[in-house]
């Protein structure tokens, strides 16, 4: 598990099984298979981004079972895939991505067989549709031999399509060509924000540079971050300016990425902003990857505080700074509760939720005895100074929920190299992690 510190993991409970209605034993097997697929499908997705999972746990735990079942449905040949696989792609009664999901997986795994054009007629325009997993599954299948065929249903498709295989694209890590620019400079802002995500794998994305230029300061803040971190990834000289411009704004985004790669002085942005209501959990987030003994001490603030999500953040973020393990300071949890304010909800809530209130008289006490191992100045992580030498190691034993923001600062500080997707197999993340650690190049 992520530490001890984070040991309050639910165990990997089997789903319950479908109904049965077919009398074959065997294929009551494979719909066994297809409804656990299902659930560690979501399962898995959830902890890529959760707090009490480290990247061994993910691969070691739900991507292990989900694999397994994904096998037992390949097994299940031709006739699972007539019964079970394509009725959950080609159907219209799916309640989860996860089913459709896991049936393109399975189809696309199968020996001799080529259904990439009849899954692509289902592709949905809509992020909100179940069949949105069908592109999740795209962007995740291990077919080299779809990335050109992919990019060339991009060309051929409908503009409403666009952004979906934008985002399969820059999932799988492809360059989607010239059409790219296109959408950067359209009206449907969905296609805006994917093809802000899939120019980063662009084979020369300075071509695109004025078109992010104009998105820095959009209106739209989806936008708005999307340009700002494309920009920073590209090493745009405009991309700096706008983000230090919006974190004195207190923009939640900026905050985060002048947290990762910003100067001290930036960095003053992110304590100014603890004043604003409206951007505290955000500035509370940012300053877990300040790391400072600063930092910690602004969190210690707020780990009372009557906004519960505010608390959880607060705690949080002490906790990544200081290595404090959560879990003998956590408060029984509420069950009713209510006390989060409108100002500071975010999409993210419901993952925040999952987090510990921590006892804080009880972290105050706990600190008073550490402190003076932190000096004022060096970045912290989980107790230890940050440094090149040992980051490798440190991200072995990082929650999932941050160990992509801190993969995302190694991007920022290599300008031109494409950051590690938090949203693939555990394998691929580490060969990509693997490449950020190396240094760089010095050339006489």
């Amino acid at each position: 598990m992520a530490d001890e510190a984070f040991s309050s993991q639910a165990s990997l409970a089997r789903p319950p099984t479908a109904g049965r209605d077919d009398p074959g034993l065997l294929f009551d097997i494979i719909e066994e298979h297809f409804d656990e697929a299902a659930f560690y499908f979501r399962l898995w997705d959830q902890a890529l981004d959760a707090f009490d999972y480290t990247l061994d746990d993910v691969r070691r735990g739900p991507e292990e079972l989900l694999r397994a079942n994904i096998d037992g449905l390949v097994v299940g040949g031709e006739a699972a895939a007539e019964r079970l696989l394509w009725p959950a792609v080609e159907g219209d009664e799916a309640d989860h991505w996860s089913g459709p999901g896991v049936a393109t997986l399975a189809l696309l795994r199968r020996p001799g067989d080529d259904p990439l054009d009849r899954i692509l007629s289902r592709l949905p325009s809509s992020e909100q549709s179940p069949l949105h997993g069908i592109a999740r599954a795209l962007g995740l299948a291990e077919r080299y031999d779809l990335d050109e065929r992919l990019r060339n249903a991009l060309y051929s498709s409908d503009e409403d399509k666009h952004a979906v295989l934008l985002d399969i694209l820059a999932e799988r890590g492809v360059d989607p060509g010239p059409l790219v620019g296109v959408c950067l400079q359209g009206t449907d802002l969905t296609a805006t924000w994917s093809a802000l995500c899939a120019v980063r794998n662009s084979a020369n994305p300075s071509v695109h540079a004025r078109a992010v230029e104009r998105l820095l300061d959009s209106a739209e803040a989806r936008i708005r971050a999307a340009a700002l971190q494309t920009g920073l990834l590209c090493g745009l000289p405009a991309a700096q300016s706008a983000r230090a411009r919006q974190a004195r704004a207190h923009d939640d985004h900026a905050l985060l990425l002048t947290a990762l790669v910003g100067t001290g002085a930036e960095q003053e942005f992110i304590f100014a902003a603890l004043d604003d209501l409206g951007h505290r959990a955000a500035a509370l987030r940012a300053l877990g990857f300040v790391g400072t003994q600063r930092a910690a001490e602004a969190c210690l603030r707020f780990i009372a505080d009557s906004d519960k999500l505010v608390a959880r953040l607060a705690g949080e973020a002490f906790s990544m700074i200081s290595g404090l393990n959560p879990g003998p300071f956590a408060l029984a949890a509420e069950e009713d509760d209510d006390s989060i304010s409108d100002a500071t909800a975010a999409p993210e809530a419901s993952a925040i939720l999952a987090l510990p209130v921590l006892d804080a008289n009880a972290v105050a006490e706990w600190w008073k005895g550490r402190r003076s191992n932190f000096k004022p100045g060096p970045r912290y992580l989980r107790g230890e100074q940050r440094m090149p030498s040992t980051i490798g190691e440190q991200l072995t034993r990082l929650p999932m929920r941050w160990r992509h923001l801190i993969l995302l600062e190694l991007a920022l500080r290599k300008p031109g190299t494409s950051p590690v997707s938090p949203c693939s197999w555990t394998r691929f993340q580490e060969a990509r992690t693997r490449t950020l650690l190396e240094p760089t190049e010095r050339h006489p």
